[in-house]
């Protein structure tokens, strides 16, 4: 089965930090070691923020290591329009504290859906569970009732042995 890295232990604290600090800082990508540092060490769901990344598409460009190194940054933010500033360079506007938590707010929806459907097989397979093995010692108590001997029923079973009836005595 497929596990979804939402699930993974750490992984929603570790996608919600990443979206902070990706949205809100003046710098709109980040190398490992900047997220290292800003976040004040490594996630705690994966070895790297750059995994992190890798498995969130939903809000992460990773630019793979070429002559720069590999660094991330939030899809949200890129897909602003660039400004330059002062020196001529480009630079992406910061998100709004709104769109930061509605960015949120989808990973914590995303989050939940994932848990419901990782616990949408009890649902199904327990009541399945439950009737197999009804069916079975049903299966089961048929199968001893019929391989049992016989046993009489009676007074004459007792005795293993007819007797007649005394005859009624005179009044």
């Amino acid at each position: 089965m497929n596990k979804s890295p939402y699930l993974l232990d750490g992984r929603l604290s570790d996608v919600m930090a990443m979206i902070q600090v990706l949205a809100l800082s003046e710098k709109t990508r980040r190398t490992e070691e900047g997220m290292t540092g800003e976040l004040q060490g490594p996630p705690k769901s994966a070895a790297s923020w750059i995994a992190v990344g890798l498995q969130h598409r939903e809000f992460f460009r990773v630019k793979p290591e070429g002559p720069k190194p590999a660094h991330i940054s939030l899809i949200a933010r890129n897909a602003q329009e660039a400004t330059q500033d002062e020196g001529g360079e480009q630079k992406r506007p910061l998100l709004s504290s709104d769109a930061t938590a509605k960015l949120m707010q989808l990973a914590v929806d995303l989050h939940a859906r994932q848990l419901q459907r990782s616990e949408a097989w009890r649902t199904t397979v327990i009541p399945i569970v439950i009737a197999v093995l009804a069916a079975v010692a049903s299966i089961f108590s048929a199968f001893i009732n019929i391989t049992q001997k016989p046993q009489p029923v009676g007074f004459a079973g007792i005795c293993n042995e007819a007797r007649p009836l005394a005859a009624e005595s005179p009044r």
